[in-house]
This record gives structure tokens, C-alpha cells and sequence, in this order.
């Protein structure tokens, strides 16, 4: 994210912008309820009163975050990586699935806490989630199942199950896996190389079965 804003921008927007970025990251580095509206004020070089006078509310505050900082600026950097690790297969199912794995981790664990209430805001906020779910089709979901359908008529995945439905269990892995590794239990004791390559070979070994009897 931006250290700072950019010149040129009339005095209150140039305001909002700090405090945005102030509340951003505080909130990545110490979480929602942990960053205080004076610290954000403090760390915008402004006021209290000011940062008020602006967003109204805290809760209001969060939101714009979502909105205009990680909608915006976070989540469309993150799902291009994510898209360019997907069309980076060269043949080998598990090696590239550990790699788009470990690349998510990476560039997620930067922001658990930006992650966490990216994730709660999508639960909550109908409209947020149809403009995410727009941006993360386009980006993640199209290009993994015309892959799947690839290797699919290449004969090198099972042919009974539709693309689709392995990109779902794909993605229902990871998504489970970064999840309770960023979100759930950050604290916990993760072996993530291990982790990730047990994941990797669960999904290889399945995806590429020969298919059920009677299918």
C-alpha cells in the first residue's frame, strides 16, 4: 500500500487518504479492535476529531477501508498474482500446486488481519461480496477450470468428474488450508512446507484416479 499520498490532491482529499492509509495499516498489523481511532489520527499526523469529521464512525472507517483500500488496491494485485500462478502450470500437477499454494501464503500472511476483515465483510455485506465474487471469477475461477478441462483432454485427469467440480475441490482445499492457517489459528504450531505438500499430493492422487465403477 501507498506510504503516503500523492501531491497534487485538494487538502480534504489528501486527508481522507492519509487516515485511509493510517487505518489500513494498523488494522493489518495489530487488528480492528486493537487500533484505536486516536492511534489511526495520530498515525495520519491529524486529530480525533478529524478522522470523525471525515469517516463519522469507526465502523465506518473499517468500511471504507474494505471498499476503497483493500477492494481496490489489495485484493486486484493479489488475484492478478493469483491468475498468473495458475497460468504458470508446466506439466506437473503437484509441483505446481505447491507453488500457487506457497505463493498464496506468501503474499497473504503479509496482511492476516486485512485478510481476516476482508472475510468477515464478505459474510456480512451482500453487495461487497458481488463485486468481489466478480473480480475473483474473472481473475482465479475461469482460468483454473479451462485449465482443468485442459489437462482433462490431454487424459491427464479423470474424465468422470467435471472441471468445475475439481476446481471446487481445488479451491475448497486451499481456501481451508490459508484460512486456518492465517485466520483461525495463526497461533498454532504449522509445519506449512509439509502441510502444503500433503495437500498437494491429496489433491494429485484424487484429481488423477481412474475413474469409479459404474461412472
Amino acid at each position: 500500500m501507498p506510504d503516503s499520498t500523492p501531491r497534487g490532491r485538494p487538502r480534504s482529499e489528501a486527508r481522507t487518504a492519509d487516515i485511509l492509509w493510517a487505518a489500513a495499516q494498523l488494522f493489518a498489523s495489530r487488528g480492528v479492535a486493537q487500533a484505536s481511532t486516536r492511534e489511526i489520527a495520530a498515525a495520519a499526523q491529524t486529530t480525533e476529531r478529524t478522522l470523525f469529521k471525515h469517516f463519522g464512525s469507526k465502523e465506518k472507517l473499517v468500511r471504507a477501508v474494505v471498499e476503497e483500500a483493500v477492494l481496490i488496491h489489495l485484493v486486484p494485485v493479489s488475484l492478478q498474482e493469483l491468475g498468473q500462478a495458475i497460468a504458470a502450470f508446466a506439466g506437473d500437477l503437484q509441483a505446481w500446486h505447491c507453488a500457487l499454494l506457497q505463493a498464496r501464503m506468501k503474499a497473504l500472511s503479509g496482511t492476516p488481519e486485512l485478510t481476516r476483515l476482508l472475510l468477515v465483510e464478505l459474510l456480512r455485506d451482500e453487495a461487497l461480496r458481488a463485486e468481489f465474487a466478480g473480480q475473483w471469477q474473472a481473475a482465479a475461477w475461469n482460468p483454473l477450470v479451462e485449465l482443468f478441462r485442459h489437462l482433462q483432454a490431454g487424459g491427464n485427469l479423470r474424465s468422470d468428474v467435471e472441471a468445475a467440480t475439481l476446481a471446487r475441490g481445488f479451491l475448497s482445499l486451499n481456501l481451508g488450508f490459508l484460512a486456518s492457517r492465517l485466520v483461525l489459528a495463526p497461533a498454532h504450531t504449522w509445519d506449512d512446507e509439509a502441510e502444503i505438500e500433503g495437500l498437494a499430493r491429496l489433491f494429485a492422487a484424487g484429481a488423477t484416479a481412474q475413474p469409479l465403477r459404474g461412472s
